[in-house]
C-alpha cells in the first residue's frame, strides 16, 4: 500500500511540474491536454536524464535523476514566466472540475490494476524474466547504454527506453525492483486510461461547439466528462469476441445432435479457434477450462501455408496485454503514443502554427511544436521502434491537412507530406543518436504474404467491438453528406491500392522464387512447390475467403470519401479565398477521427500482403505489432463513434442511461449465477437459471431499439447495436480478470513483490542474488541450459541481482542482435569453465570474459554434472548457503 501511495504522489508531482509545458504545447486543445502532463513529464525527464548519462555528463544514480528533475522544474518555471502565472492560474481555476475528474480517472484505474497485479504478481513465464533482468541491469549500470545482464561486456541491444523510465521510477520512489515491476504495469494502465479519457473529452467538447470554444456551457463540459469515460473502457477493457464465443461454446450453442455425434460443429470449425473446436464437457454460461483460460484470446488468428502447415499468429489487444502483465515495449509505449495522437489533434487544429529560421531555411511551424513532436516520435522509436512510422505518418498527415485548410489543395501538399516525414523522421533519430550507435536490429527485410492472410470471420472476431460502431459511423457520414460521387472516386483509389499491394507482394515473391539464394526460403515459408502454384493458389484462397479484404476496402473507401471534398479541391486555385473560409469552418476534429480510422485500416491491411522478416520468419510479429496499434487507434475512434451515434437522443422518452444500468445489472447477476451453475451437456433452454437472464438482456436491447425506432432515430438504433457488440467484448475481461485474480481472493494473499514465488522455490539462489545486489560489480558465471534456457528459471541470479553474466537466455540474445556473432562460443566456454581439470584453460576463460564471480548451485550441478567444483580450493567462497556458493576470483 505504501509503495502504491509513493508512486501515486510522485505521479502527481511529475504531472504538476510538467503542466506548464503541456499547457503551452497543446495550445489548441480544449483541456490543454492536462491529462498528458504525467507522460509528458516522464518523457521529458527521461530523455534529458538518458541523454546526460549517455554523453557522460552524469552518472546513472538517484542524485542525477533528482538533478534532472530540478532542470525540468526550471524549464517549466521559465514557461510560466513567459506566459504569465496569472494566465495559467486563471485557466487552472476555470478548469478545476475537469482536472479533478482527470486525476480521479488515473487514481481509479491505477488503483484497480494495482490490486489486480497484487493478486498474481509473480515475475515468471513469458517475457517477465527478460524484463526484470533489463530493469536490474539498468539499475546497476553506471552509464548508458546499460550493461546487458545476459551478455557481459556488451550493452543492451534492444529498444530499452521504456525500461530506463521504469528503472527511474523505481529508484526515485525507493521501492524494490520486484515490487516496481508490478507497479510499472499498473502505473502505465492509469496513464493510458487518463490519456484516452482526455482525448475523447476534447473530441466531445469540440463536436459540441465546432471550432469556437467561447460558447462552451457547463452542461456540455459536464456531459463530456461523463461520456469520456467510454474511451478508457474501450481501449483497456473491451476485448475481442473470444470471451463471447467462449461463453457460447461453454453453454453448448451451435451444437446440434448431428454435430455432437460427429464430435465437431460446422460453426466452430469455421471459427477455427483450437480451444473451441471440441464439444464442451458440461453446459454452463461460465467456461471452466482452468489454467491459462485467458491465453487463447491472443491466438484467434492462425495462418496456414499452402502445404497445410498451421502457424501461430499473435493478436494481442490491450486488455490481454495488461492481464498477461509482461512490461514489454508495446505496453510501455502506450502512454506515449497517446501523446502523439493528441499532438496530431492539436496540429490539425492549428497547434503548430508559427515560423522560425533553421540554417537560412524558413520553417513554417512553431519551434516548440516541432521540437516536442520530434522528442515524442523519437521517444516512441526508442521505446518500440515498430510504432515510429505509424505516428510519424499521422502527425505529417494532420500538418499537411492543416496546410490544405489554409492554402487549398495542390501538388505541393504531397511534397510537404514526404518532406515532413523525412525531416521529422531524421530529427527524431538524430536526437536519440547514442541509442542507434549501439543498437543491432533483428529486421531481415520484407517478405511477401501471399499464402498468409486473415479470413474475414477471424478478422471480425478480433475487431468486431470496434468495427461495428466505426462502420455505422462511416455509413451515416457518407449518407448524411450524400458523398456518393466521392465514394466512387475513393473506391477506385482503394482498388488501385489493393492492386498495387498485391503486385508488390507478388513481385517480391516472384523475384525471390527466381533467385537461387532466396527461392527455397520464399517457397518453403509459403509452402508452395513453385512460383506458379504460389500465385494461383494464393489468389484462389483469397477469393474463397474475401471477408477481410471487403471489410478493409469498405472502411478505406467510406473513410476517405468522408474526408474528401472533391469540389473544393478542384476549385481551390480559382476560389482560394472562399475555399479557405469554408474549409476552416469544417469540424476538423471529425477529420481527425477519420484519420485514426484510415490509419488503423492501413495498419491491418499491410500484413495481408507483406511482413517484416525477423527471427521467426513468419508474419506473426508483424501482425501482432500492427494490429495492436490499430486497436489503439480504432478504440478511440469507436468511442467517439458511439457518442456521435447517440448524439442528442438522451431525452425523458428514451433514457439511455437507464437501459445501460439495467443491462449492466443483468450482466453481473448472470455472471454471479454462472459461477457455480452447471448442467449435463447437452442442455436445453431453461436448464440453467442464467438462461432467463441472458434472454432478459436480449429483450432489454430489443426494447431499447424499439424506443428509438418509434422516434425514428435511426442513428441511435445504430448506437444501441454498437453497445450490444461492445458488451460482447466486455465478457472476456469480466471472466478472465476474475479467473486471473482467483476471484480477488488469491491463495497466497496480496503482495506486489514479484519475487515471492522464487523465494518459495529457490530460496538459496534468491539469497545469493540478494547478496550480489550490494556486492562490487563484476562479471558473473552461472549455468546456461543446453537448449538456451529461454522461458525457464535459468539465470535467476543475474536476473534479480543485475550483475552481468557471461551468458543468459541464448535464443533471446540471438533475437536481439540479429544473430549469434556476439554470443560466439560462450555457451561452450561456460561448460568448459565448470568441467575442465586444466587450470590453465580455466584461468584463460576467466581472463577472456573478465569473470569475477562464479556461481555453484543446483543448476550448475545438474547442467554440467559436477558434484564438487574442482576449483573450490583455488577460489575464495564469498557467499555460502545450503545449495548455492558464490566464489570470487582473486583480483
Amino acid at each position: 500500500m505504501l509503495d502504491f501511495v509513493k508512486w501515486l504522489l510522485f505521479g502527481l508531482v511529475l504531472g504538476w511540474v510538467s503542466t506548464p509545458l503541456t499547457w503551452r504545447v497543446f495550445k489548441k486543445m480544449p483541456s490543454r491536454a492536462y491529462y498528458l502532463a504525467k507522460p509528458v513529464g516522464l518523457l521529458t525527464w527521461g530523455f534529458l536524464y538518458w541523454l546526460f548519462v549517455s554523453l557522460g555528463l552524469m552518472k546513472n544514480n538517484l542524485a542525477s535523476q533528482l538533478t534532472v528533475l530540478l532542470v525540468l522544474l526550471m524549464i517549466n518555471g521559465y514557461i510560466v514566466y513567459k506566459i504569465g502565472w496569472q494566465c495559467l492560474w486563471a485557466w487552472l481555476r476555470d478548469n478545476v472540475k475537469t482536472i479533478i475528474w482527470t486525476e480521479l480517472v488515473f487514481l481509479v484505474f491505477f488503483g484497480f490494476w494495482t490490486v489486480v497485479r497484487a493478486t498474481n504478481p509473480d515475475i515468471i513465464h513469458t517475457e517477465k524474466f527478460m524484463e526484470m533482468a533489463f530493469i536490474n541491469g539498468i539499475l546497476r549500470s553506471d552509464t548508458f547504454p546499460p550493461l546487458d545482464p545476459w551478455l557481459s561486456g556488451y550493452g543492451i541491444s534492444y529498444y530499452y527506453f521504456g525500461y530506463v523510465l521504469s528503472a527511474m521510477l523505481i529508484q526515485v520512489t525507493n521501492v524494490t525492483a520486484s515490487v516496481g515491476y508490478n507497479l510499472v504495469s499498473a502505473f502505465c494502465f492509469g496513464l493510458v486510461a487518463m490519456g484516452a479519457y482526455g482525448i475523447l473529452y476534447d473530441l466531445i467538447v469540440l463536436s459540441k461547439d465546432g471550432n469556437n470554444l467561447a460558447t462552451e456551457t457547463k452542461n456540455i463540459l459536464q456531459r463530456a466528462r461523463m461520456l469520456a469515460l467510454l474511451a478508457p473502457v474501450m481501449l483497456l477493457f473491451v476485448s475481442n469476441l473470444f470471451g463471447a464465443l467462449d461463453v457460447a461454446h461453454s453453454r453448448g450453442l451451435a451444437w446440434d445432435e448431428s454435430a455432437i455425434n460427429a464430435g465437431q460443429a460446422e460453426f466452430w470449425d469455421a471459427i477455427n479457434i483450437s480451444e473451441l473446436k471440441n464439444p464442451p464437457r458440461e453446459a454452463s454460461w461460465r467456461p471452466n477450462r482452468g489454467g491459462w483460460s485467458w491465453w487463447q484470446a491472443s491466438r484467434v488468428l492462425r495462418d496456414t501455408s499452402l502445404s497445410g502447415h498451421s502457424i501461430e499468429v499473435i493478436d494481442e489487444f490491450p486488455q490481454f496485454t495488461f492481464l498477461l502483465a509482461d512490461i514489454h515495449p508495446h505496453m510501455l509505449g502506450m502512454p506515449f503514443v497517446l501523446i502523439a495522437i493528441a499532438l496530431a489533434l492539436n496540429f490539425i487544429r492549428g497547434g503548430a502554427e508559427g515560423r522560425f529560421k533553421m540554417a537560412k531555411l524558413l520553417v513554417a511551424y512553431e519551434p516548440l511544436a516541432v521540437f516536442f513532436a520530434v522528442l515524442t516520435l523519437g521517444g516512441i522509436a526508442f521505446m518500440n521502434t515498430w510504432d515510429f512510422p505509424f505516428y510519424l505518418a499521422l502527425i505529417a498527415a494532420t500538418l499537411v491537412y492543416r496546410r490544405y485548410l489554409e492554402d487549398g489543395w495542390s501538388g505541393k501538399r504531397i511534397i510537404e507530406f514526404f518532406g515532413i516525414v523525412i525531416i521529422c523522421g531524421f530529427l527524431s533519430i538524430l536526437i536519440y543518436l547514442p541509442f542507434y550507435l549501439s543498437f543491432a536490429s533483428q529486421a531481415g527485410g520484407i517478405l511477401p504474404s501471399l499464402a498468409f492472410f486473415t479470413p474475414g470471420i477471424n478478422f471480425w472476431v478480433m475487431f468486431a467491438p470496434l468495427l461495428v460502431p466505426i462502420s455505422f459511423f462511416l455509413l451515416y457520414l457518407v449518407i448524411k453528406k450524400k458523398a456518393f460521387k466521392e465514394l466512387g472516386l475513393t473506391a477506385l483509389i482503394v482498388l488501385a491500392l489493393f492492386a498495387f499491394l498485391f503486385a508488390f507482394s507478388w513481385g517480391i515473391g516472384w523475384l525471390g522464387s527466381r533467385s537461387e539464394t532466396t527461392s527455397a526460403t520464399i517457397l518453403g515459408l509459403q509452402g508452395a512447390p513453385d512460383s506458379r502454384t504460389l500465385l494461383t493458389e494464393s489468389i484462389r484462397l483469397r477469393l474463397k475467403s474475401p471477408g477481410t479484404a471487403i471489410t478493409l476496402f469498405a472502411l478505406l473507401s467510406l473513410g476517405m470519401a468522408s474526408v474528401l471534398d472533391r469540389k473544393k479541391i478542384q476549385n481551390a486555385e480559382a476560389n482560394s479565398d472562399v475555399i479557405i473560409k469554408e474549409q476552416t469552418e469544417k469540424p476538423v476534429h471529425l477529420i481527425f477521427v477519420l484519420f485514426l480510422i484510415i490509419l488503423g485500416a492501413l495498419l491491418t491491411l499491410a500484413p495481408e500482403f507483406v511482413y517484416l522478416r525477423d527471427q521467426f520468419s513468419w508474419r506473426m510479429n508483424t501482425t501482432f505489432k500492427f494490429y495492436f496499434q490499430a486497436w489503439i487507434l480504432w478504440s478511440l475512434a469507436a468511442s467517439y463513434a458511439i457518442v456521435f451515434l447517440f448524439g442528442k437522443s438522451e431525452t425523458r422518452r428514451v433514457p439511455n442511461s437507464l437501459f445501460v444500468m439495467l443491462i449492466a445489472g443483468l450482466v453481473f447477476t448472470s455472471f454471479g449465477l454462472s459461477l457455480n451453475e452447471r448442467s449435463t451437456f447437452p442442455a436445453g433452454f431453461g436448464a440453467l437459471r442464467a438462461d432467463w437472464l441472458v434472454l432478459a438482456i436480449g429483450l432489454v436491447f430489443l426494447l431499447w431499439i424499439v424506443c428509438h425506432l418509434i422516434r425514428r432515430n435511426l442513428k441511435a438504433v445504430l448506437g444501441v447495436v454498437s453497445v450490444l457488440v461492445v458488451l460482447a467484448g466486455l465478457i472476456y475481461p469480466i471472466l478472465e480478470i476474475w479467473n486471473k485474480t482467483e476471484g480477488f481472493q488469491p491463495r497466497l494473499g496480496f503482495t506486489l513483490d514479484g519475487k515471492r514465488v522464487f523465494w518459495e522455490s529457490y530460496p538459496d539462489a534468491m539469497r545469493a542474488a540478494e547478496w550480489l545486489e550490494t556486492a562490487p560489480m563484476g562479471v558473473l558465471a552461472e549455468a546456461v541450459a543446453d537448449q538456451g534456457g529461454s522461458y525457464t528459471a535459468y539465470n535467476l541470479i543475474s536476473t534479480f541481482s543485475g550483475m552481468p553474466s557471461v551468458l543468459g537466455w541464448v535464443g533471446h540474445e540471438h533475437q536481439w542482435r540479429g544473430g549469434g556473432a556476439e554470443v560466439g562460443t560462450r555457451q561452450q566456454d561456460l561448460r568448459e569453465l565448470y568441467s575442465t581439470k586444466n587450470m590453465d584453460r580455466f584461468k584463460e576463460i576467466i581472463l577472456q570474459y573478465n569473470i569475477r564471480y562464479i556461481v555453484y548451485g543446483n543448476y550448475e550441478r545438474d547442467t554440467y554434472r559436477v558434484s564438487e567444483p574442482y576449483f573450490s580450493s583455488e577460489l575464495t567462497p564469498v557467499f555460502e548457503s545450503d545449495t548455492v556458493t558464490i566464489y570470487e576470483v582473486r583480483q
